[in-house]
């Protein structure tokens, strides 16, 4: 082969270093195919709005090859927003969240040396975390970090959003200090070759997050090659003290996030990218070298392709779990240990309490509600008996199949319109789970029942007026 060819060959088939080519080669004079393998590149390269502390911008290489992984991750990962987001019944949100949760949580108990059972983790999942031991607690902070992305997935990526996941990380509300005070020892590694230079100075670290924040905001790469920038800087900079690897990773998850694909993106195992720690930094060193961060992207596309085949099959295995549940399990009863089935005295009590909303509805307005096409609960009459309450359990439950007992239940009682419920009213009410109870009521949310806002520092659930 000729130079040309050679340099199409190490940039094309693999992403090669110049340790890649003396090897390949098997001599160290490679200087002039170098030279041919570095002006090929320039063809393909992109410069980024993030630059190195000497000044020197970093860039991308987008060869043919490189431009067809990158289009091949990020069509899976919409495939993924777009799957999920079909879902649509909450029992197989729930097992799909479920069960991607505790692979990551394992992701990062093994980063801290904690070998554990999937019941262990399960128990944080589902909000379980009163025993938790404390040596545990920062498997259920990180959770706080997911489900912040998750609920929040189109918040602005600045100084409030990544202090509010470090603050979640502490274990605090409020933090002391934002940025780190004190400079980082690099003195190891700048006197042995191939060791990772971590942590900016100080009096440079918020002018280089600002950079970050304009280039996520502003920058038009791909969200990929965006997210995956971002990651790298992060490990780069380590703004904060504590929780570089944790802030790394949960920042990749926020501006995939941010750029389409949603709450979801919490949920995908982008934690196991330092599993092997050593071999992570091997190419963060090679990128920080050659201000090139084609070599961080190459390898997390090889790690995450497969990552993310396994997710789409994920989404199907639960779906096809909650099915096979619903077939050989038992029918069950609702909270009250009646069935919901409605029979005609139960329609005679039901006409009873239409006609009593129908006769307040004339009282203070002009309009007539059809309840034989929608359920007018923002004119629902306060004081109704519990047997009333039933009924209108049940008569939500035949209009929409998609609730389940328990929110049907909770929603016939609390449903006044211009009244605010929470999270905690509904686990006390069901005696279910924190996060069970945060999952049904956002499912409310999203079948229209109510209005979710933030108040202060908590969620609360207006009645939506429903015809």
């Amino acid at each position: 082969m000729n130079n040309a060819q050679l340099a199409i060959k190490f940039s094309n088939e693999k992403y090669c270093t110049r340790k890649d080519v003396v090897e390949a080669m098997k001599t160290p004079l490679i200087d002039s195919i170098w030279n041919t393998v570095l002006e090929y590149r320039s063809n393909f390269s992109v410069v980024l709005p993030l630059k190195h502390m000497n000044n020197t911008a970093y860039s991308v290489c987008l060869t043919p090859t490189m431009v067809e992984h990158v289009n091949s991750v990020e069509r899976k990962l919409m495939r993924i927003m777009a799957e999920y987001t079909k879902i649509g019944g909450l029992a197989e949100k729930n097992v799909f969240r479920v069960k991607s949760y505790v692979t990551i949580l394992h992701c990062v108990a093994n980063r801290y040396g904690l070998k554990l059972e999937d019941a262990v983790i399960e128990n944080i999942v589902n909000g379980n975390v009163s025993t938790l031991s404390p040596e545990l607690m920062i498997l259920n902070r990180y959770y706080q970090c997911l489900l912040e992305i998750e609920n929040q997935p189109d918040t602005k990526i600045n100084d409030d959003s990544l202090s509010k996941l470090y603050s979640l990380l502490m274990g605090t509300s409020e933090l002391n200090q934002y940025y780190r005070t004190q400079e980082v020892d690099n003195s190891f590694s700048k006197v042995l070759i191939g060791k990772l230079y971590l942590g900016v100075p100080v009096s440079t670290i918020e002018q280089n997050m600002d950079q970050l924040y304009s280039f996520i905001e502003n920058s038009h790469v791909s969200m990929f090659i965006k997210a995956l920038s971002s990651f790298y800087f992060i490990y780069y900079v380590k703004p904060f003290e504590t929780y570089t690897e944790e802030i790394a990773g949960l920042t990749l998850k926020r501006v995939l996030a941010y750029n389409d694909i949603g709450g979801v993106a919490s949920m995908l195992d982008f934690e196991d990218l330092v599993s092997n720690k050593d071999e992570l930094e091997n190419v963060i060193i090679e990128s920080q070298k050659t201000y090139d961060l084609t070599y961080v992207i190459d390898y997390v596309l090889k790690k995450t392709e497969p990552m993310l085949d396994g997710v789409l099959n994920n989404i199907v295995s639960a779906q096809k779990e909650v099915i096979h549940s619903e077939i050989y399990q038992p029918e069950e009863t609702n909270i009250l240990n009646k069935t919901p089935s409605v029979n005609k005295s139960d329609e005679e009590s039901f006409k009873n309490i239409n006609g009593r909303i129908e006769n307040q509805v004339q009282q203070n307005s002009t309009s007539k509600i059809d309840y034989s096409q929608s359920i007018a609960i923002s004119n629902l009459p306060t004081g109704l008996s519990e047997e009333d309450a039933t009924r209108l359990e049940n008569h939500l439950m035949e209009l929409n199949p998609n609730l389940s007992h328990g929110q049907a239940y909770f929603y016939a009682r609390h449903c006044t319109l211009g009244m605010n419920y929470t999270i905690s009213q509904y686990k006390k009410t069901l005696g279910c789970a924190y996060e069970t109870a945060r999952s049904s009521m956002d499912h409310l949310v999203y079948l229209g029942y109510y209005r979710k806002e933030l108040l202060k520092n908590k969620y609360i659930y207006t009645p939506v007026k429903k015809g």
